[in-house]
């Protein structure tokens, strides 16, 4: 039986789980699960990945970025992330276990090498300031990538602890800032470029790149992983790359015309995550005790920092089929 993604959404949209079907819907859904999980992350199926992505998406937008109560959807996000994750631990993972100070290197080279700032897309973006379309394509996927990011970093708090946890609420604290929140900072340059978001409709939109779901997809299955270091690599990655990329995106606004207050967003973080990103790198050297520990931080980052790079490979190929 194929799982019914309206049906269930419908069910996710009782808070009780009141109609849940229980076992006799877990057995009817299970095995096309398991092969469709199959057929996407490890036969390399396009469409079956896409269909993958968008079953965890929906269950992550109508759940709030925590694994469900319902069985049917529990059964579906957990076989799905799970064989998602070990794919990109296989294509991205591998660090052999190594010393605190290696660790760190390779943490630094990782965001060198793979850090968006340095993706051929954007140097396109800056050389085409002027076409706006192309800058919209990546701003839909780059906007629909950050979904959940405060709902993740709230799961990741619930797995850290002492100095740890203190960096983590700091950086989620910084989103809900008393003055003017990072969402409202983000919806007011989008809605500049006379662009509307709608989770729920979002997939539809024919710019939308199946990797920008991948991306924040994946955010949201490192921080439910019982060991935080993966997550805590993870976010050094997000941290450390985007001071930099906000430093082009002022540039690349500012030559359109845009005022302060719309790139309030990107003048905020151009300077304020390299503040992040050093706090990020020091909970890791201090938490990470075994080389094995350290090896599982640089796969978080190194992880999530291909994603990335894999979502501007993406944006860059529809750029250039318009």
């Amino acid at each position: 039986m194929q799982l019914d993604l309206t049906e269930l959404r419908r069910q996710l949209s009782d808070p009780w789980a009141l109609e849940d079907p229980g076992a006799a819907g877990i057995a009817g859904v299970a095995k096309d699960l398991e092969a469709l999980a199959h057929r996407a992350y490890i036969d390399g199926d396009e469409a079956a990945k896409r269909q993958a992505e968008e079953i965890l998406y929906f269950i992550n937008i109508d759940s709030c970025f925590a694994p469900p109560l319902h069985s049917v959807a529990s059964v579906a996000w957990t076989t799905l992330m799970r064989v998602k994750l070990a794919a990109m631990r296989r294509a991205f993972g591998g660090c052999e276990p190594i010393e605190v100070p290696e660790m760190t290197r390779r943490l630094k080279a990782a965001v060198a090498q793979w850090g968006a700032y340095n993706h051929p897309l954007m140097q396109t973006l800056k050389t085409r300031s002027d076409d706006i379309g192309a800058y919209r394509i990546w701003a839909k996927n780059w906007f629909g990538s950050c979904l959940g990011f405060s709902s993740q970093l709230a799961a990741l708090v619930q797995r850290t602890h002492g100095e740890a946890k203190k960096c983590v609420l700091e950086n989620l604290t910084d989103e809900f800032d008393d003055k003017v929140t990072h969402d409202v900072l983000r919806i007011r340059f989008y809605e500049s470029l006379d662009l509307k978001f709608s989770a729920a409709d979002a997939l539809n939109d024919p710019d939308r790149v199946v990797e920008a779901t991948e991306l924040l997809n994946a955010r949201t299955g490192l921080t439910f992983l019982r060991d935080p270091l993966w997550a805590l690599g993870c976010f050094y990655g997000v941290e450390a790359n985007w001071p930099t990329e906000c430093r082009m995106h002022v540039e690349i606004n500012k030559s359109r015309g845009l005022d302060d207050h719309t790139l309030e967003y990107w003048t905020g973080h151009a300077f304020a995550d390299d503040h992040h990103s050093a706090e990020w790198l020091e909970v890791l050297e201090n938490l990470c005790r075994t080389p094995r520990d350290c090896a599982a931080a640089v796969d978080g980052a190194v992880i999530q920092l291909r994603l990335r790079w894999q979502m501007y490979d993406a944006i860059a190929r529809r750029i250039a089929a318009h």
